[in-house]
């Protein structure tokens, strides 16, 4: 009954004709933003072998084609908080204006959708638990059972991103976006219901928009340039030490019988930008919130009159959106941004820019073609066949690539990488490591995550049938 191994396979490189067709552009986004992840992590990986600053090895690297591509990379994560945001509004408003939607009937759903989504992470939880398990991990010194239950709880019930960096599980550590997506859904699912009540006294898109500007102000009063010195320390030290607890980092060493170029930090100039910037709600609802206001104008689209200049301005902001992707690329490494106005306004407010940008983008293929920023070539290559198992299976992949990149390139298959430079050794080492995760999560999708949702789905829909038969 829930397992349908041919049907599951075959729908990762097909597509049903249904009402959500006009959602394809979101495949191709998706999955371009899990190419950029892996290929993110992929730098860190190997810029750990490169020797330390102020080596030459190292002056070459921050001149390099994939340190500059970094940021771009980084930033592919904020896609995938902008379409979750995008997705949820979309869902619930459209879910809203079919069926009134009263405070009783929410408080009734509210729980279930909430449930719902947990149900929809746990089992590529699990994959990566599994894998983390037969794979190896260490425990944290000197920690005793309750101590080490409290660190997979910490994954298991979304808030990862509230505790210290160092009390991490090294392998689930890209989970720390799951819980922040989890905790967004809890909120802005409130908030909308709120915004969708208000909506006669304030349009909901006025209240997101709001909501916007306010997530770049708290960003500005969040960010201390003189206790986060963000630019300097990614030009002098390796992040992967940065990012991981120091007991993992000697693990691997002693695991892998590794020697890495550099000496450890005792104290970690990254923690504060860390726990004040890149983890919590607080500073990252941004993304989640453009998201949540382009749902709005492709739900409440409103035919425009003949606006001659729209192609102009839309090319005109599609160039703007380039020049601002490409911009890392051309800042000098030998003279970064000193202003701390400007580093502050930037660090505050880059992440929303770049989500807005991805936003008008996906804009301008769901939009009707009688939009005058509609794009039919943006529409038919991010709908295109090809991006579809890698975005149907992005979740799955995004959560163990990180654990598959350090057996292949720690463990020794691809450890000979490590005398090229690192644009060469991601260039080489990205199709295997995309291709392995893509096999491990094609497996567990069929046997695993497929199933169960087809059992959350049959067992979850009952619930509301019974509480309407017993009123």
């Amino acid at each position: 009954m829930f397992w349908q191994l041919r049907r599951d396979f075959t729908s990762l490189f097909s597509r049903k004709n249904n009402s959500q067709n006009h959602l394809y552009p979101v495949d191709g986004l998706r999955a371009i933003a899990s190419l950029l992840i892996i290929l993110c992590h992929l730098v860190t990986i190997f810029s750990a072998f490169v020797p330390s600053y102020p080596s030459i090895e190292w002056q070459n690297y921050i001149r390099s084609v994939s340190f500059a591509l970094s940021p771009l990379m980084a930033y592919a994560l904020e896609i995938f908080f902008m379409l979750s945001g995008f997705l949820l509004t979309n869902k619930l408003l459209i879910q809203w204006r079919k069926n009134s939607v009263n405070y009783q009937s929410f408080l009734q759903e509210y729980p279930l959708l909430i449930l719902k989504r947990a149900l929809r992470f746990w089992p590529g939880m699990l994959l990566s638990t599994i894998l983390m398990l037969v794979c190896g991990e260490p425990r944290y010194p000197f920690s005793d059972y309750v101590f080490e239950s409290f660190r997979y709880i910490s994954v298991w019930f979304f808030f990862q991103n509230y505790i210290d960096i160092e009390y991490w599980l090294a392998s689930l550590a890209p989970l720390w976006s799951i819980s922040l997506d989890m905790q967004v859904h809890i909120i802005l699912s409130l908030l909308l219901y709120l915004f969708y009540s208000c909506q006669k006294y304030i349009s909901i898109d006025r209240s997101l928009k709001i909501l916007f500007l306010l997530s770049i102000v708290v960003s500005i009063f969040l960010f201390n340039p003189a206790t986060m010195p963000i630019i300097l320390i990614t030009l002098r030290y390796h992040i992967l030490s940065l990012l991981l607890p120091v007991h993992c980092m000697h693990w691997l060493e002693i695991n892998y019988n590794l020697t890495f170029p550099f000496e450890l930090q005792q104290s970690n100039p990254m923690k504060t930008f860390l726990h004040r910037m890149y983890l919590p709600v607080e500073a990252r609802f941004g993304s989640f919130i453009t998201g949540a206001i382009l749902a709005i104008h492709i739900i409440h689209f409103v035919p425009q009159q003949d606006d001659r200049n729209g192609t102009r301005k839309k090319y005109f902001f599609l160039g703007l959106i380039f020049l601002y992707v490409i911009s890392p690329m051309a800042q000098s490494v030998d003279n970064p941004l000193q202003s701390n106005f400007l580093i502050t306004l930037f660090i505050a407010s880059s992440r929303q820019i770049f989500a807005l940008g991805q936003a008008f983008i996906l804009f301008t293929a769901l939009c009707p073609p009688s939009h005058p920023y509609h794009s039919p070539w943006i529409k038919r290559f991010l709908s295109s066949s090809i991006w579809l198992p890698i975005s149907k299976l992005s979740y799955l992949v995004y959560l163990i690539h990180w654990r598959v990149s350090f057996e292949l390139v720690f463990g020794g298959s691809l450890l000979f990488l490590r005398a090229y430079s690192v644009t060469y050794a991601i260039i080489i080492s990205f199709p295997i490591v995309l291709f392995i995760s893509q096999l491990i999560s094609c497996i567990w999708y069929v046997l695993i995550e497929k199933p169960t949702e087809r059992a959350v789905k049959h067992y979850l829909s009952r619930y509301p049938r019974t509480k309407t038969n017993s009123q």
